[in-house]
């Protein structure tokens, strides 16, 4: 059933006459009268009747018009909210990072995105295990994340932002926070907590400690909880290897200490994830270039 033909019927029912429905319409009678009778033919019913005043709506065009104003509104709804879509200015888009990476970036980034397009929804995953399944299994619209080695190519794209790096991490205080100079074995008789043997983290702090000849530390204690991990090494002595990305805030409240560690073994390339030959929406757009214009080498460097 033609759209237009249900709207020329709810002119014709409102106007009372084919001419001034035509002219409301801006199309020719003899036009009008043939969209009238598709639609009488499509239906099998005789929608007007001729009288002396104008046309008649029978029972079936009364029967039809409260469907006929609901198809067209839905009709006209739909066109804005596609061309919304269209546009990025309405939608919903789910973006997933690991919590430290969640934490430290998606929240400026995130709300000015939201400031320019206000009805776009943002929906924020944070988690650790299976980033890039999920991703692939369409549960995630974007992610945010460290682009390892071994980062699964098959299926997903990858664009860089900028390096993080590990650092070394101790409570502020600490009797090597005042050393500028650490080298490998300075700290081979302290006490570390990590977040888990088999992390990325440990593995990079593993192959620092075997090039320079060196027996690799032992965790006295593992924490998966980084909020945590933070507050074992504020309240202790302990030491340990965490994305400087996850300690800039106590740091800058001088709760904790990091000193660089000099290897690019701790460089750890932090990108934006998508599904390979999916086209992005104009939403999705704007936050890659919100990405780029926040997390640019020069502003992340500074911070």
């Amino acid at each position: 059933m033609d759209l237009r033909h249900l709207r020329n019927m709810l002119a014709v029912i409102e106007e009372g006459s084919l001419g001034k429905a035509a002219q409301r319409l801006n199309i020719s009678q003899p036009a009008l009268t043939k969209s009238i009778q598709r639609l009488e033919e499509h239906l099998g019913v005789k929608l007007f009747e001729r009288v002396s005043r104008g046309m008649k709506p029978t029972f079936y065009a009364e029967s039809l018009q409260g469907y006929a104003k609901a198809a067209c509104v839905g009709m006209a709804e739909a066109q804005s909210r596609i061309a919304s879509l269209r546009n990025g200015t309405e939608g919903l888009i789910t973006v997933a990072a690991p919590p430290q990476i969640a934490t430290a970036l998606l929240p400026q980034l995130l709300v000015r995105l939201a400031r320019e397009r206000p009805k776009l929804q943002v929906r924020i995953v944070s988690q650790n295990k299976d980033l890039f399944i999920d991703l692939l299994d369409g549960h995630f619209d974007v992610v945010v994340a460290m682009m390892y080695n071994e980062f699964p190519s098959e299926g997903l794209d990858r664009e860089w932002l900028f390096d993080d790096k590990l650092v070394l991490v101790m409570r502020a205080g600490h009797p090597l926070a005042e050393q500028t100079d650490l080298r490998p074995e300075d700290l081979l008789d302290e006490d570390w907590v990590f977040a888990d043997s088999n992390t990325w983290n440990q593995h990079r702090l593993r192959l620092y400690f075997e090039q320079a000849g060196l027996p690799v530390p032992v965790g006295k204690m593992e924490c998966r909880d980084p909020a945590v991990l933070k507050a074992v090494v504020a309240s202790s002595d302990y030491l340990s290897v965490i994305a400087k990305l996850g300690v800039e805030r106590e740091v800058k409240q001088g709760v904790l200490h990091a000193i660089d560690i000099p290897s690019p073994l701790m460089q750890r390339p932090i990108g934006i994830v998508r599904r390979t030959g999916e086209p992005m929406s104009p939403a999705i757009k704007s936050f890659v270039q919100i990405a780029h214009e926040l997390c640019g080498p020069s502003l992340m460097a500074a911070r």
